[in-house]
């Protein structure tokens, strides 16, 4: 009779952590789609400015959104990483645990449990491991699984692939 199989690491939650998990997770954008609507807002403010007696304030602000879209675009990776370096779980450690059941994440911050079942796909990327769930994906890194626990969750996406 076997064992179940139960593995278990902590690990710091830190920038190189966050930059693999936005590298494998981000949903690529269509760039020519997101300038254009930037550029649509500053156009509709000049628009506003130039040729109606509307306030100026809300052709201003019109105007400076289209300029933060643009910047939020083109430092969207900067942006997300900043963001996850001032939250309250940077710099913690989490532990990380797979067994059976499922994948459980618990720091002093959090406690998250997706059982294997509610698991609709797992997805293999350069670094790591994409679990897609009702509760949207979760990103699993290679550099903290040991050679058993990739092979367990590579058995695992077999068997939700079918």
């Amino acid at each position: 009779m076997t064992t179940p199989f139960s593995y278990s690491i902590t690990y710091t939650l830190d920038k190189s952590h966050y930059l693999e998990t936005y590298d494998a997770s981000a949903v690529a954008i269509n760039p020519k789609k997101a300038y254009l609507i930037a550029i649509g807002l500053a156009a509709l403010g000049f628009a506003i400015l130039l040729f109606t007696q509307i306030e100026p304030f809300a052709a201003w602000f019109l105007i400076a959104l289209g300029g933060l879209e643009v910047f939020s675009i083109r430092f969207r990776r900067s942006w997300w990483l900043a963001r996850q370096l001032i939250s309250k779980a940077a710099s913690t450690d989490l532990t990380l645990t797979m067994d059976e059941t499922g994948v459980t994440s618990e720091s002093i911050h959090v406690e998250s449990h997706i059982s294997w079942d509610d698991i609709s796909k797992l997805e293999k990327t350069s670094q790591g491991w994409l679990l897609y769930h009702s509760g949207g994906k979760t990103y699993v890194s290679d550099r903290c699984l040991s050679a058993e626990a990739q092979a367990f969750i590579e058995a695992k996406a077999v068997l939700v692939s079918e």
